[in-house]
């Protein structure tokens, strides 16, 4: 149940982090996403302004601290009934935290731009799958 709450809690966050860009995305966007996620493309990016940009980025954030402060208590619950621990994290919740330990929102945007800048045949894909695969998932192969 909690799970599905702080979920729920993720999506909010999302949401309300995207919605001063919600105009530019319905006027950008010519496929129609149903996943609030998917919404977020390089083309709606492009047309953020910077601190919404780093309000998007620190709703991720605080969603993910929200999911490591309920995750630490699940743990600790469960070291005091002598069972064993059990993650209740996200591989992209662990990914973000080792990825981005130690780097601030500004350069998270600046990645995020000079990918996009780099590929403009691809405006079209996610800000969350150019986090997650050109971001993250590059700096955890490295480690």
């Amino acid at each position: 149940m909690k799970k599905s709450v702080l979920s729920l809690g993720l999506v909010l966050a999302l949401v309300l982090a995207c919605a001063p860009v919600r105009a530019a995305e319905t006027a950008a966007s010519a496929v129609p996403h149903n996943n609030p996620v998917e919404q977020l493309t390089g083309v709606v990016w492009q047309k953020t302004t910077e601190t919404d940009k780093a309000a998007f980025l620190l709703g991720v954030e605080s969603a993910i601290t929200v999911e490591y402060f309920v995750n630490s208590k699940i743990t600790e619950k469960a070291a005091k009934t002598g069972k064993k621990p059990t993650s209740t994290l996200s591989p992209f919740e662990k990914g973000w935290m080792k990825a981005f330990n130690n780097v601030n929102r500004a350069e998270i945007i600046k990645q995020v731009d000079a990918w996009y800048a780099a590929n403009p045949d691809k405006l079209d894909r996610p800000v969350m799958g150019v986090i997650w695969y050109e971001l993250i998932t590059p700096r955890l192969a490295a480690k």
